[in-house]
């Protein structure tokens, strides 16, 4: 009996032990409508995914030249003015990742943004009439400073564009400087300045002003100045055409549509414009500040 007795306690304890664990593990238990909360289940981590924001891919084209303003360095990079003055603008926009392309010439970029093959042009771009219907213009990225370059024995007393009518300049579609002398000739219809639109690099444009190979060419200040007359001793008469012609700026472009791309460049240009920013690249590359906004410098 006593045998008996024992055994019966010992399987009392044992099956007491048993219900403790399972009470135990019961009490323990996470409800699932909480599991499904936890940042770590898939749900949690899709709509992690879903609320980063996506970085858009901006394609902007340049033709690559002329230089100060785009130039490609020793490393074989797109560099310049335009170029960092539109990377510093990005810099601002973190939705967005620049990715720079050369393009065959200033009007295989204006069609190409047009069409949307890329989102952004520049290239020392001036505006008119015609290409405004094409693309949409930023805020103005430069002051333009322009010289008259002109073969030094044809002996002109320079006046202004006025003392340019019946003269021939090379003129490479979409160029401000090409653009400076339309906006004349269409304002004087009896007074036309020749233009032979041509591809010319700047060196041989200037080189064949000096030869008498083409009466005149225009070049920004700094350009001639800071590089192209001291690094090829380019002898020739030259003129500024500073109070003698209404303001001309250089702009970036973007196709019409792309309304929240406009106006993020146009934010971040007035702000790297307000911090300093524009006027220490126009003086890297520049050796002045053509910072849209400043004085006229004399």
């Amino acid at each position: 009996m006593k045998k008996l007795i024992s055994i019966i306690l010992s399987a009392l304890l044992i099956l007491a032990a048993f219900a403790g664990c399972g009470s135990s593990s019961s009490n323990n238990a996470q409800p699932a409508a909480d599991a499904s909360q936890s940042p770590a289940t898939p749900a949690a981590a899709a709509n992690d995914e879903a609320s980063t924001p996506e970085v858009r891919t901006i394609v902007a084209a340049t033709a690559g030249g002329p230089r100060p303003l785009i130039y490609t360095n020793d490393d074989g990079e797109l560099d310049g003015h335009n170029v960092a003055l539109l990377k510093a603008v990005f810099d601002l926009l973190p939705q967005y990742k620049l990715e720079l392309i050369q393009a065959s010439d200033l009007g295989s970029i204006l069609t190409g943004v047009n069409s949307g093959i890329y989102q952004l042009g520049f290239n020392n771009l001036a505006k008119n009439a015609d290409r405004e219907k094409l693309v949409h213009y930023t805020d103005p990225i430069m002051v333009n400073d322009y010289l008259i370059v002109i073969n030094k024995d044809l002996n002109i007393e320079f006046n202004g564009l006025e003392s340019l009518v019946g003269l021939t300049m090379y003129g490479s579609a979409g160029n401000d400087k090409t653009t400076l002398v339309e906006d004349w000739n269409e304002e004087h219809p009896d007074q036309q300045i020749n233009i032979n639109y041509a591809s010319i690099d700047i060196v041989t444009s200037l080189q064949d002003v000096e030869a008498g190979r083409v009466d005149f060419t225009i070049i920004d200040a700094p350009m001639f100045n800071g590089y192209y007359q001291p690094e090829y001793n380019i002898d020739v008469d030259a003129y500024s055409l500073k109070g003698r012609t209404s303001t001309k700026y250089s702009y970036f472009v973007v196709a019409y549509g792309d309304d929240q791309l406009y106006e993020d460049v146009n934010r971040a240009l007035a702000e790297v414009f307000a911090n300093g920013t524009s006027t220490a690249i126009c003086q890297e590359y520049l050796f002045d500040d053509f910072t849209p906004g400043i004085a006229d410098k004399e």
